[in-house]
């Protein structure tokens, strides 16, 4: 923070009433809607208090600046542009979790602070505002309010980092995976394509790994939809009801009656399951949907050597992407399922989806039983990062170009 951002005025010419904190901008300006909620909230504070107040807003300016490279967090509150100050907020709540995962300090004071200054000078123009109808201006306020009422930021033994895998490692993986990439590390085109939809399962569905391995090859089941006039897909979740009993020594199984679950499956996934069981998958002895080399059932360890070897493969700046921003060596199953669950939570936000009934969605789709905190975990991880357009543009690129590689190969 500039050292002259906070000064504090008592120069004897000054009448008393106007003496004590002050924030200022790089011209030695006076910010106006700093200055309004000094003067109409600050009066009562002891003068310490304050200035660690305003330490907090002009903290929040300064992330303003620096998110969109303008000092104007003053025009934003004037103008009730709530679409930038929530996009600001969520910046300014990043840095403060970036800040407790640092030195493990207790920062919800700050995040209070910063958005009770943006409630106060919000409601007080609002009043006087012939353009904006206050029933709206309550409405935004009130979203706000809900959507970080789960947020937390106080000190933890063991500061829990978001654990969405970067933007970079996710580009790199798409790259990584693609059957038809010169980067594939795996031989044969059956075990790309094998590898490819299990990868996007993990990624898109948020399967576990042991959920994976007990799909049965018809496990994608479809009927018609009478609120979109086509054909609607979803994804059966359940013990393989074809098989009773498992050869394999570490027998995968769903985890819990949670996990039984039918989830929604786009049309792109769809496609890439269906190259693979009928161009790839040949006709093993079983009825799992993934197989190995040799035509038994996918074991848990074939698919962590899977991962070892994506792994290995990742280009140099995606590892170091994931080593320093998720102080992870090596990607896992459960990443790419954490990752899944931020960037739908971000697609339910975005949609304007109140937070409550984002994290009821987040249970349903992920099989978590009712008394699991896990929902919370990733309210907090979807301020990390917007991964939308990486998840849709890259994703979409790629499967147009394997829908024309297998309609060559058929």
């Amino acid at each position: 923070m500039n050292l002259m951002a906070r000064v504090r005025l008592r120069d004897p010419c000054i009448p008393p009433s106007l003496t004590g904190w002050l924030l200022i901008d790089v011209q030695g300006l006076p910010r106006y809607w700093a200055t309004v909620w000094t003067a109409l909230h600050g009066a009562a504070l002891r003068q310490s208090t304050l200035s660690s107040h305003l330490s907090v807003i002009e903290s929040f300016y300064g992330s303003v600046k620096l998110q969109l490279n303008e000092d104007c967090l003053d025009r934003l509150i004037a103008n009730l542009c709530f679409d930038k100050l929530e996009r600001c907020l969520e910046g300014f709540f990043v840095s403060l979790c970036n800040r407790n995962a640092q030195n493990g300090a207790d920062n919800s004071g700050d995040w209070r602070t910063a958005i009770a200054f943006v409630r106060n000078c919000v409601e007080r123009l609002a009043c006087s505002s012939t353009t904006t109808p206050m029933d709206e201006v309550h409405l935004r306020l009130l979203r706000l309010e809900r959507l970080y009422s789960t947020l937390n930021l106080r000190r933890k033994r063991r500061p829990e980092i978001a654990r969405a895998l970067p933007a970079a490692v996710i580009e790199d993986l798409y790259e990584l995976i693609q059957p038809d990439s010169t980067r594939n590390p795996f031989r044969t085109e059956a075990l790309r394509w094998r590898n490819f939809a299990l990868v996007l399962l993990m990624l898109h569905q948020g399967l576990r790994r042991s959920e994976t391995l007990v799909l049965a090859a018809d496990a994608v089941k479809e009927s018609s939809s009478i609120q979109s006039q086509g054909v609607r897909c979803w994804l059966d979740v359940v013990e393989n009801p074809y098989e009773h009993s498992d050869s394999r020594a570490d027998a995968p199984s769903i985890k819990n009656a949670n996990s039984v679950r039918q989830i929604p499956v786009s049309d792109s996934i769809v496609s890439v399951i269906e190259t693979y069981t009928a161009n790839y998958r040949g006709r093993p002895q079983h009825s799992f949907l993934f197989s190995s080399q040799e035509g038994k059932p996918l074991s848990k360890r074939s698919i962590n050597a899977i991962f070892s070897v994506l792994s290995e493969h990742l280009s140099k700046d995606a590892m170091q992407e994931l080593c320093e921003r998720r102080k992870l060596k090596s990607l896992t199953p459960h990443a790419l399922r954490h990752t899944c669950a931020v960037i739908r939570l971000t697609h339910l936000i975005d949609a304007g989806v109140e937070m409550d009934l984002a994290l009821q969605k987040l249970r349903v789709f992920f099989g978590w039983a009712r008394p699991s905190l896990m929902p919370h975990h990733y309210a907090r991880a979807y301020f990390e990062d917007r991964l939308a357009t990486v998840w849709h543009d890259s994703f979409d690129l790629h499967v147009v170009a394997l829908r024309k590689l297998s309609d060559r190969g058929m």
